[in-house]
């Protein structure tokens, strides 16, 4: 049976217009002005847009971090909700940890993913740099995956060296790939750590200063001088700081191809969530997360950066762990689970202060949600996009009306969202997963049927 959406507004990057769409099968096979096929299924969709299915690039679902935690949201509960918030699609980071291989780190994720019911496709992060990685990666572009993962922090665990970080770029520049880093310096934040911890400071105050925007600054400088020369494709993950934008474009000046994500925690929080030297309110754990959160004026630049097309897409960097168990077990800041929840909230988050404070065009929406992620990781036409042809993947967002976040109404496993309390504009009221209603008036309604989505190479024209 098709299924036709009629009378919405649908968005891509290339305009915004009134047209119906029939989904046939796990494509889009008509866009316009369509009658209703008999016994079609019809979604009204008058005075919604319909946008692309979301894509984010950047999650850490059921990912270990040490030997006795693992992050609480798996592919079950974090693609449900994924689905629930617009986002068809999550690319993962499958990571290789120390004395595995890249291989070894695919098909353990291969195997964590099973039961998702929203699409994936995975990074490869690498802890460490190996030199027979450079063969390991081209077998990894065999298998569907084209960007890979490198760590600037996290020294003895993650962090790899500036010759590594070269060997790992000059690899991937003869495949044609992309390397995506996380830009702190992390020499300099141990040291910061160890300083204020030896001061008797413990609260998530600390956490924040010891992580100044300088050192995400010199890492994105560092590694632009690293790259430039080597014509190899790279992005900063997470961006920040609005103060970190001018070392992105200084890079590309001297020649290195960075582009670069943010996501919806900078755009919408501030530092002010961490509370002063001696708050030691439970809830300020929840804002504990690397890089980070800035100003407000480092808001403002990365929102005028997402606009003027200096930040390519928006992930979400969801890393979830409890706030009263995971969270509330660490004795000081340097010891509190990084991370936070946000996989379902942004869409909503994004339109609400990106378009209807008029910061975003709607084309620009699509573009940061969805169609650059698809170019830039190799999904697109298949995914991102509203086409005959692509998959359908379409959501249907009800721009009227607010609502206040709160976790009792999301649907992840974690115990709370940094975003409680806040007002939103509209909400998800339709959605489908290559053709599939999955979820219906904001609700999930499956359970599974995710499929791995095998990536093409990189498109480096992305803005």
């Amino acid at each position: 049976m098709t299924t036709l959406i009629r009378g919405g507004t649908v968005v891509t990057t290339n305009g915004a217009r009134r047209a119906d769409i029939r989904l046939d099968g796990p494509l889009i096979s008509d866009i316009g002005d369509l009658n209703p096929h008999p016994e079609e299924q019809i979604i009204d969709a008058h005075d919604c847009l319909v946008l692309p299915g979301g894509i984010d690039t950047h999650t850490h679902l059921d990912l270990e971090c040490g030997p006795d935690l693992t992050t609480i949201d798996d592919f079950i509960s974090g693609s449900r909700a994924a689905l629930a918030g617009g986002t068809t699609t999550v690319i993962d980071f499958a990571t290789q940890f120390h004395g595995e291989t890249l291989h070894d780190g695919l098909r353990h994720w291969q195997d964590k993913a099973a039961g998702a019911s929203c699409d994936y496709a995975f990074h490869l992060a690498m802890t460490e740099w190996r030199p027979e990685f450079a063969d390991h990666m081209a077998d990894m572009v065999a298998a569907g995956v084209t960007s890979f993962k490198l760590y600037m922090a996290y020294r003895g665990s993650m962090m790899v060296e500036d010759d590594d970080i070269r060997h790992a770029l000059k690899a991937s520049a003869a495949l044609g790939t992309t390397i995506g880093f996380h830009c702190e310096n992390g020499r300099l934040i141990d040291a910061l750590v160890t300083e204020e911890l030896n001061a008797g400071h413990h609260t998530p105050y600390y956490h924040r200063a010891t992580r100044p925007p300088e050192l995400e600054r010199e890492a994105i400088n560092r590694l632009g001088v690293i790259a430039a020369p080597l014509n190899a494709l790279h992005y900063v993950v997470h961006l920040s700081s609005g103060t970190s934008l001018p070392e992105i474009l200084a890079a590309r000046a001297r020649g290195a191809q960075m582009v670069a994500e943010t996501c919806p925690q900078y755009l919408v929080l501030d530092g002010s969530a961490y509370g002063g030297p001696d708050d030691e309110d439970l809830r300020r754990r929840a804002y504990v997360m690397s890089p980070p959160l800035r100003t407000s004026q480092d808001r403002d630049d990365l929102w005028d950066g997402l606009a003027r097309g200096d930040i390519q897409f928006v992930g979400t960097d969801h890393c979830s762990f409890t706030l009263d168990g995971q969270k509330s077990a660490a004795t000081d800041f340097a010891h509190t689970p990084n991370g936070a929840p946000g996989l379902e909230t942004r869409l909503p988050l994004l339109y609400t202060y990106g378009v209807a404070t008029g910061r975003l065009t709607l084309e620009r929406f699509v573009a940061v949600t969805a169609t650059n992620a698809a170019r830039y990781f190799g999904m697109y036409p298949r995914k991102g996009v509203i086409a005959v042809g692509s998959d359908a993947d379409i959501v249907v967002y009800d721009p009227r009306g607010q609502r206040t976040l709160r976790h009792d109404d999301l649907h992840d496993a974690t115990d709370h969202t940094p975003y409680e309390g806040l007002t939103v504009q509209g909400h998800v009221c339709h959605v489908f997963r290559r053709g599939d209603h999955v979820v219906t008036d904001g609700t999930p309604t499956v359970h599974g049927g995710g499929q791995y989505i095998p990536r093409g190479l990189p498109d480096p024209t992305v803005r």
